[in-house]
């Protein structure tokens, strides 16, 4: 195991609704395929993720389904939790924003900013329901975006051109609660003093400058260029951790302030030992893997946070993702437009989850946004899956059983190697090299390439070296060293492949192959340039790996995930 000590975080997701594909693939599923990795290859480490149970977003849902917000998020939480594990999102613990643990600590670390001077009071205008009789924030706010003029803004945030603005530069605002108009009025709250923090956080930025991708360090850039300005952290709502100041009893810390606080106090959840080496040791390396619309909240907001507070890590990478799109149309759940996660909770045999994962790393938005599409689902899995990476298993372990009675007993020691021999050991030396190369820069849609590239070198010996030919030509050792050289192959094709599909190389490892251990273990990577197959090597049962999809069987996925989560018949129940 090495000694660097890695922490792999997803952001926070509200739990107002339970989470699409396209929330998948905007974090959690290439948080995972990053940590199984790290894992692999041999780093210590931690992946961590949660909940974020606080919030408007959340409070608006309750009151419109007329349930306790705790009720809600609480219930909704576990259905997220069961969501990640069917897709073997592989966290090391997922928790939430509403423990002690994460009170404690998000309250130490507004007494620290304020002890520091980073807090300070002022006087805001607000939007106010005289119908309700309340000030209205953020969420509980709906109007026209001053930027692009779409009609259903909320609050201090446009979903449609990804805006942020002050509250009082909504237009025609009203309350999402009764409907009526919204009047601006004088509200006390509390700032977080970002202003004070500009040069600090600009110094930190340039050190990211090789290592974010350009697309986050330029919207990093461009916040600071712009000026940081003093941001307000509480709210007029009763949901979330109360203010630690006289004065501030009806009013509670903004979400998004404790919300990244989570990282911190979810890891203390997990072990207190780690909450010290990952947070407190400068030697640890913690991966934000976010999506597009938080990337300025851990780029900007919540690393000036850490800079102020003085005593937590910040950020060595945020990995910050694109928008999935469906069909070149955006996620709809009210016209059942999307991939939804509801229906992987029941047991769908259609729907192969290590199917979807791989196909889901394809379209992955790592520098720009990209489209789920059923036929490219459909031709992944074909080609891919199928034409490839699964011929190549199914091809070589058939011919060692027809030919060999399922046993090889030779090694690399007994057989001269000719020119395609050496060329494909050459590939397991060199190949797990540069596919680990992709893994370690978060760039895993090239990894998947240089897997399914790898798969074509192994199909491609088996083509020129024809053992099948060999065998009618009595040349069976020769048969022989070219099965043997190609299920050392498929042995190194499993290790690389375990991030992107665990549960598939597994099978294929034990099951198929016949090796003892599991792939996908820690610090396994080093065995993906070895020669795993040993002289006496009996192979398992034998059965295809991955199933094609023809258009009746995609018609029934199409029809298994096209139907959104049903809320308020959820809680009907």
């Amino acid at each position: 195991m090495k000694n660097e000590k890695r922490l792999i975080t997803a952001a926070l997701t509200y739990v107002n609704n339970i989470p699409h594909v396209g929330h998948i693939v905007g974090c959690h599923l290439p948080a995972d395929i990053y940590a199984r990795f790290c894992r692999s290859y041999g780093y210590n480490t931690t992946f961590v993720g949660g909940s974020d149970m606080h919030g408007t977003p959340s409070l608006v849902t309750a009151q419109e389904l007329n349930i306790p917000v705790e009720e809600l998020t609480s219930n909704l939480h576990e259905i997220h939790k069961k969501i990640y594990e069917k897709l073997n999102i592989s966290y090391d613990i997922y928790s939430n924003t509403h423990t002690p643990t994460h009170e404690k600590i998000t309250t130490d670390f507004f007494l620290d900013l304020n002890k520091n001077g980073y807090i300070t009071e002022g006087e805001i205008e607000m939007f106010y329901c005289e119908n309700c009789d309340m000030f209205l924030p953020d969420r509980f706010v709906v109007g026209t975006c001053p930027r692009c003029n779409y009609e259903s803004a909320n609050g201090d945030q446009c979903e449609k051109c990804d805006s942020l603005f002050s509250l009082n530069e909504l237009k025609n605002a009203h309350c999402k609660v009764c409907g009526k108009p919204a009047n601006l009025k004088k509200s006390k709250h509390i700032f977080l003093k970002l202003s004070n923090a500009t040069e600090m956080l600009d110094k930190w930025i340039e050190t990211k400058k090789e290592i974010f991708r350009p697309h986050v360090y330029a919207e990093a850039k461009k916040w600071v260029n712009e000026g940081l300005k003093d941001r307000c952290i509480s709210r007029d709502i009763t949901w979330g951790f109360p203010i630690p100041l006289k004065g501030y009893e009806n009013k509670v810390l903004y979400v998004w302030f404790d919300a990244p606080i989570g990282y911190i106090s979810i890891t203390k959840e997990l072990s207190e030992q780690k909450y010290k080496d990952l947070w407190l040791n400068d030697n640890a390396k913690i991966y934000n893997f976010v999506g597009k619309d938080n990337i300025q909240f851990h780029t900007v907001f919540f690393p000036s946070m850490l800079l102020e507070q003085g005593k937590y890590n910040k950020a060595y990478n945020v990995v910050g993702l694109n928008f999935l799109n469906y069909e070149g149309q955006k996620f709809s759940k009210s016209k059942k437009i999307g991939v939804f996660c509801n229906a992987l909770l029941n047991d769908n045999p259609e729907v192969d989850i290590d199917t979807l994962r791989a196909y889901l790393t394809t379209i992955i938005p790592e520098n720009r946004d990209t489209d789920y599409k059923w036929e490219d689902f459909k031709n992944n899995c074909n080609a891919e899956l199928v034409g490839k990476f699964g011929n190549l298993f199914n091809r070589t372990l058939n011919m060692i059983k027809s030919y060999f009675n399922g046993t090889l007993n030779c090694d690399e020691k007994d057989l001269n190697q000719n020119e395609l021999d050496a060329e494909i050991l050459n590939a397991i030396t060199e190949m797990p090299t540069k596919i680990a190369e992709s893994f370690e820069k978060a760039e895993l849609r090239d990894a998947y390439k240089l897997i399914m590239n790898y798969a074509t070198i192994g199909n491609g010996y088996l083509e020129k070296s024809a053992p099948w030919q060999l065998m009618k030509q009595e040349k069976v050792k020769e048969a022989e060293k070219v099965l043997f050289n190609a299920l050392n192959l498929c042995a190194s094709l499993c290790i690389v492949a375990s991030p992107i599909i665990p549960t598939k190389v597994t099978e294929l490892w034990q099951n198929q192959i016949g090796l003892e251990g599991n792939p996908t273990k820690n610090d396994m990577w080093q065995n993906a340039s070895k020669l795993n197959i040993k002289k006496g090597h009996t192979i398992k049962n034998i059965q295809p790996i991955f199933e094609r999809i023809d258009n009746e069987k995609l018609e029934k996925i199409k029809q298994i995930l096209a139907e959104p989560f049903d809320i308020a018949e959820h809680f009907k129940k």
